[in-house]
C-alpha cells in the first residue's frame, strides 16, 4: 500500500511538472513577451520608454535568458515560495493572488454546500421515486444544466435571479 501511495505521489509531481513545463511553453510561443507589449503601449500614448529601464526590467524578470533557463528560474522559486513580481501590478504575485483567494475560497464553498443541498435531495427523491413524471423532469432538468455552457447558464441565471429576486 505503501508503494503504490508514493508512486502516485510521484506520477501527480512528474504530471504537474509537465502541465507546468507545457503551460509555460504555450505562454512563451507568441512572439514578443508582457514587457515588448507595455513597451509598445507607451510608445502608442507618445511616452518614450527609458533603455536603463528596460535592460533592468529584462534581467529582473529574466527575460534575457533562454526558455529552459526561465522555466528552471520560475520552478526553483515556486519552490521556495517566491512566485516572483507581477509586472503589471508592480507587486508580489503571491499579494495579488492573495487579494482574490479568500473570495475564490468563500465562493467555492458557496457552491459546493449549494451542489450538497440541492444534489441530495433530489437524488434521493429520484432513487426512491424511480421512473416518476418528478424523476424524469429533474433528470431532463439535470441534463439541460450539463449541456448548457457554464458562461450562457450563469448568464440567464444572472438574468433571472435581477428580474424575479431583484438581487
Amino acid at each position: 500500500m505503501i508503494d503504490y501511495f508514493i508512486r502516485r505521489i510521484l506520477v501527480m509531481m512528474l504530471t504537474l511538472l509537465i502541465v507546468s513545463a507545457l503551460v509555460f511553453i504555450v505562454i512563451q510561443l507568441p512572439e514578443g513577451d508582457y514587457l515588448t507589449s507595455y513597451i509598445a503601449e507607451l510608445e502608442s500614448q507618445g511616452e518614450a520608454a527609458d533603455p536603463q529601464k528596460i535592460v533592468y526590467l529584462q534581467k529582473e524578470f529574466n527575460l534575457d535568458q533562454p526558455i529552459w533557463k526561465q522555466y528552471l528560474l520560475w520552478i526553483g522559486g515556486i519552490l521556495r515560495g517566491d512566485f516572483g513580481r507581477s509586472i503589471e501590478y508592480d507587486l508580489p504575485v503571491i499579494d495579488v493572488i492573495g487579494e482574490v483567494f479568500v473570495f475564490a475560497i468563500i465562493l467555492n464553498a458557496s457552491v459546493i454546500a449549494f451542489i450538497y443541498i440541492v444534489a441530495f435531495p433530489i437524488g434521493v427523491y429520484s432513487a426512491t421515486h424511480q421512473y416518476s413524471w418528478g424523476d424524469h423532469g429533474l433528470t431532463f432538468v439535470g441534463f439541460i444544466g450539463l449541456a448548457t455552457p457554464n458562461f450562457l447558464l450563469a448568464l440567464i441565471l444572472m438574468f433571472l435571479a435581477k428580474k424575479y429576486l431583484g438581487i
